[in-house]
């Protein structure tokens, strides 16, 4: 076949082609330079705690990473789990005795091992940042990345506040041009933010307003009042640990009744230091074991009515357990005058304190 021959009949090829609507396949899109998308956990000091996410949902590439800061005085953590659920805590110290517990491993230390390289997810196993901490509660953590390299939506929660703080990772193509950059991601996050603050700001000025206590009569001409030990929003992701009010002047006799149901605790410690929630102990070749101080977990309650000269523990209130050793409420009937401290232990380091003064 001629030279001739040959271009007429491509000629007519390429035409007929163009006739059914046929385009030559364009090259695919390249993938863009990996990029570190920031987002923040928690909101909110000292007593206030926004426990969520923010911004809630964020879109990323494939192959981008996260990396999750805390931004609250409140720890929080940033947990992919698997199949098998919530790890339990607190957790029986092994080979200790029935009141013997400490915190997680699982759950208070990252998966990473120390020095190791950002972890990868591709949307299966166990991937946690431990405890992420400013350094009032816990020693500082103050950040955790992961790097996501399959296309897909992956939840995640903090365990510390499971019913309530939850976010999702949607992870497009590498190719994708549509995910929003830093910036849009920082915005999304103030406009998710700013209310539930503004709303935890109204909350907290009720700290200070006895007027707003409960009363009713109590035997012998006395009152029993009722004080909230934390308070929830409207939006039960706010939180105001503190308690309401902070101080409370009553009379000789009076009794006190604390609720609360979501992880408080009453201690009074006449003469002694504020007791610790947790007690560190170093072990050869690993982590330290986090001992939960059983003055604070359990329920300490040496005598009927409180004369400021013996500790008194609620034990922890509010749990979301069967077992929970504290029940939801806490009362003490006050025999003496005086003025008389007493602290949230688990929350004592975010300002979570109050007062008692009895007249006669």
């Amino acid at each position: 076949m001629n030279r001739i021959a040959l271009s007429c009949r491509l000629s007519l090829a390429v035409g007929m082609l163009m006739m059914v609507g046929c385009q030559p396949v364009q090259p695919e899109a390249p993938a863009a330079a990996p990029r570190e998308i920031v987002v923040g956990a928690g909101a909110g000091q000292d007593v206030i705690a926004v426990n969520a996410f923010f911004p809630e949902s964020v879109h990323i590439r494939a192959g981008d990473t996260v990396t999750w800061k805390i931004t609250s005085d409140e720890p929080h953590t940033a947990s992919f789990l698997t199949e098998e659920g919530i790890p339990p805590d607190p957790v029986p110290i092994p080979g200790g005795g029935p009141t013997d517990l400490m915190l997680n491993p699982v759950t208070f230390f990252f998966t990473r091992a120390p020095d190791a390289p950002v972890e990868t997810y591709y949307g299966t196993g166990y991937r946690n940042s431990g405890f992420l901490s400013v350094g009032k509660v816990t020693p500082p953590n103050p950040s955790y990345s992961l790097t996501f390299e399959k296309p897909g939506t992956y939840s995640y929660i903090c365990i510390i506040h499971p019913e309530t703080m939850h976010g999702e990772i949607v992870v497009e193509a590498a190719t994708a041009t549509d995910v929003p950059s830093q910036e849009d991601v920082d915005a999304q996050a103030e406009a998710e933010r700013a209310p539930l603050l503004e709303m935890a700001d109204t909350l907290r000025a009720q700290t200070t307003d006895p007027s707003l206590v409960l009363t009713e009569p109590g035997p012998n001409g006395s009152s029993i009042w009722y004080v909230p030990a934390g308070m929830t929003g409207s939006d039960p992701r706010v939180q105001v640990y503190d308690f309401f009010p902070k101080d409370l002047s009553i009379k000789k006799g009076d009794t006190i009744v604390w609720t609360s149901t979501f992880f408080h605790q009453v201690a009074f410690f006449p003469g002694q230091p504020a007791p610790e929630f947790v007690l560190p102990e170093e072990q050869a070749g690993g982590p330290p074991l986090l001992r939960v101080n059983t003055e604070v977990a359990f329920r300490n309650k040496p005598a009927g009515e409180y004369d400021g000269t013996q500790s008194f523990s609620s034990g922890l209130m509010g749990l979301p357990i069967s077992d929970n050793p504290g029940g939801t409420t806490f009362s003490l009937t006050f025999s003496e005058p005086g003025t008389n401290e007493y602290v949230c232990a688990v929350h004592r380091a975010l300002g979570m304190k109050g007062t008692v003064t009895v007249t006669e």
